[in-house]
């Protein structure tokens, strides 16, 4: 028997050998060492054993799994820790083993099992940073870390490295569940293109998808945000097209733009990619949607050039008490004297944010008798703005500043509404326009508002002044209103066009949308469906056929087939007739237009296709929280820090965790909070430090930084 034999067999035994070697006591005290003390610590979770071929082994002492080879100096540790990590049985051992009953989260109190488990506190580590916008430094934050400690001692805290691949994990896992929901849940999409610009004049390009899942719920998901080196059209088209492939995305209804040339070429191109593959209705005829709320925006900055005077002194005299807290001390004082109740704030505007200048003068006008009595204390006051070129603001200005206000609030009511995205917008946009356009009307013939009026109402001409110029599917969305239908058109028409002529814009829009509907039929009515693969299955057959007595037997009994397909059709067609034929629908608060097609849809299953595509059609390209600015949006000092790639990460990953929040914004209620939060405070603010408030607390939302 061989040293080594001897060595295991006299160990089993565990009695000594008689009289060794000098040479073999080292080497027996060398192997003692080897097999039976093991430095790693996995070895107190595995046992060793041998197999029938004598081979040693070691298996896992938890879940008796793994039957590793372990002979000592040829085999290594590595693989047995990582059999660790992944055990249940020995995860459950190291966490407690025993589970906790805690309060599930969300809006219903349940109680629920629960056991800490490393990974899942990871993916909620990387939800946090991504929902709450937190930078990725605030792992290491030593005020974090000691919470941690205190409230989960078991969790292992990631560094910013790891936080940042859990964040792209994140990214990456949400945008295969958004893929699959938008292939199994979805009809047509429609989009909008935004352009954003980082602190380095980097330009980004933000893809929205816009569409009614299967429930009748409208939906918006960002499906891209990418770094964008070219403004050129065919570059931009280029972009979307390459977006669109990424997400498998073929059924795009409309695309939503402002009115940069760069996007009508964008359009052009994207109607020809689809052409070409077939993938849109009737060749793209209506595909291209312009920004209403862009539009209206510049239609006002058009009329605000018109009182530039009185917006000037307004501007300057809140600009002159705003620079020094005691000017705005004093200035408190004298209105709890002469407009007692009024606790806003003055607020100064931003020229490029037209409905800072409205909330501007719609404050300052209030505090008229303010100003007066801030004139007659304030000695300083008058010869200020006097050395500027101004004068102290007069009662015929304060009065034009009220005719203005009382103007400009319809289009920033409109404005708002139309930039929603929680509700559909599409069916009540031609209305807008229309009121729009008869206040213009009116305004034009009273003297005060006169010239304001007329040039608000050139520019609103040279995109809403004929149905021609408009796109006629905001007409559709009206019509299939339920609560419209064709007799409310007439009454729009008829109110915007008078009698004469209506009949023909009537009989131009109803000859449109039939033409929709019908392509709408030979896309998915199931007669033309199994027509069309009859047709191909027996044009196939036909075709191998040698003997011309196999030709079709019996005609009468075909041409009698066809004539039932046509049947079909014909009460496929009947749907659209059948719905304008109904009454209209009793408009109240509780009214929701989405759930009305849901029940009906039985009734109307083609055009209910085409109304949850309409109502799906977006009028604004941006939200609420920045559809008055026209210098653009711009990411924060922080965001433009980062890679686009991480960018596009945190963007896209936050709405489609977020979902509506992010949209809830409700512009007002903020700007009134923040009117509290600064009740008292003195603020200098110079002009170039100029913020509007809105835009700063958006930004502290997106604050995410390295």
């Amino acid at each position: 028997m061989s040293t080594t034999n001897d060595y295991i067999e006299v160990q089993d035994e565990t009695i000594e050998v008689d009289n060794p070697t000098n040479d073999q006591v080292p080497q027996e005290k060398e192997k003692k060492t080897k097999e039976f003390n093991p430095r790693s610590k996995v070895w107190k979770e595995f046992e060793r054993y041998k197999d029938e071929n004598g081979v040693q082994k070691c298996k896992c002492k938890h879940c008796g799994g793994g039957n590793y080879k372990c002979e000592s100096g040829v085999y290594g540790t590595k693989n047995l820790g990582y059999h660790l990590t992944r055990c249940k049985a020995y995860l459950d051992k190291v966490n407690g083993g025993q589970k906790q009953q805690v309060f599930q989260h969300g809006d219903e109190n349940k109680l629920s099992s629960w056991k800490f488990d490393q990974n899942e506190c990871r993916k909620a580590l990387a939800h946090m940073l991504v929902v709450d916008e937190l930078p990725f430094s605030f792992v290491e934050g030593t005020g974090f870390r000691y919470y941690n400690s205190v409230n989960q001692p078991l969790f292992k805290v990631p560094c910013i490295s790891t936080s940042t691949t859990d964040v792209y994990q994140l990214f990456v896992d949400e945008k295969e569940k958004i893929r699959n929901f938008i292939k199994k849940n979805v009809g047509r999409i429609c989009l909008t293109t935004d352009t954003w610009t980082s602190k380095q004049q980097s330009c980004y390009m933000c893809l929205t998808a816009h569409f009614i899942d299967n429930e009748w719920k409208l939906k918006k998901k960002v499906l891209c945000f990418s770094s964008q080196e070219s403004h050129r059209g065919v570059d931009i088209g280029k972009m979307v097209e390459k977006c669109l492939m990424e997400w498998e995305i073929e059924n795009v209804f409309t695309i939503s733009v402002d009115n940069a040339s760069a996007n009508d070429v964008a359009i052009d191109f994207l109607k020809k990619s689809f052409q070409n593959s077939n993938k849109c209705l009737l060749n793209g005829k209506w595909m291209h949607i312009r920004c209403v709320a862009h539009i209206l925006n510049l239609v006002v900055q058009d009329g605000i050039k018109k009182v530039d005077k009185a917006v000037e002194i307004v501007r300057w005299a809140v600009k002159w008490i705003r620079q020094s807290p005691s000017r705005i001390h004093k200035f408190t004082e004298f209105a709890k004297v002469a407009n007692p109740g009024i606790t806003k704030h003055l607020k100064r505007d931003v020229p490029t944010r037209w409905n800072s200048t409205y909330h501007m003068l719609e404050i300052a006008q209030a505090y008229e008798k303010t100003f007066d009595r801030y004139d007659l204390e304030e000695f300083d006051f008058r010869y200020e703005i006097e050395k500027a070129g101004l004068s102290i603001p007069s009662s015929s200005n304060w009065e034009r500043v009220r005719n203005v206000c009382h103007f400009l609030k319809p289009f920033h009511d409109v404005t708002l509404r139309i930039s929603g995205t929680l509700y559909v917008t599409s069916n009540t946009c031609i209305e807008d326009i229309y009121s729009i356009r008869a206040l213009l009307d009116d305004a034009i013939s009273d003297s005060s508002l006169c010239d304001i009026a007329l040039a608000m109402k050139l520019k609103f001409d040279k995109y809403f002044g004929n149905i021609e110029k408009m796109n006629l599917l905001l007409y559709f969305a009206l019509i299939l209103d339920p609560r419209n239908k064709v007799k409310y058109l007439v009454i729009l028409l008829e109110d915007r066009y008078g009698e004469m002529g209506v009949e023909a814009k009537k009989k131009y829009i109803m000859d449109s949308m039939n033409e929709l509907y019908n392509d709408y039929i030979r896309i998915h009515s199931p007669s033309s469906t199994s027509s069309t693969a009859e047709s191909t299955t027996s044009s196939s057959i036909l075709g191998k056929r040698q003997n011309p007595d196999f030709m079709a037997p019996n005609p009468p009994l075909r041409n009698k087939l066809r004539e039932k397909m046509k049947t079909n059709i014909v009460e496929s067609i009947g749907e659209l007739e059948k719905y304008l034929q109904e009454s209209v629908e009793d408009d109240s608060e509780m009214f929701s237009i989405l759930d009305w097609w849901k029940v009906n849809s039985p009734r109307f299953p083609i055009l209910s296709l085409m109304a949850r595509d309409v109502f799906a059609i977006p009028v604004s390209t941006v939200a609420s929280e920045s559809v008055f600015s026209t210098s653009g949006r711009v990411l924060d000092p922080f965001r433009s820090s980062l890679t686009p790639k991480i960018v596009e990460s945190l963007i896209c990953t936050q709405d489609w965790i977020r979902g509506s929040i992010s949209d809830t914004i409700d512009y007002e209620k903020d700007w009134e909070e923040n009117q509290q939060i600064d009740k008292g405070n003195c603020l200098s603010i110079e002009q170039d430090e100029v913020v509007n408030v809105q835009e700063e607390r958006v930004c502290a939302r997106r604050r995410v930084y390295l």
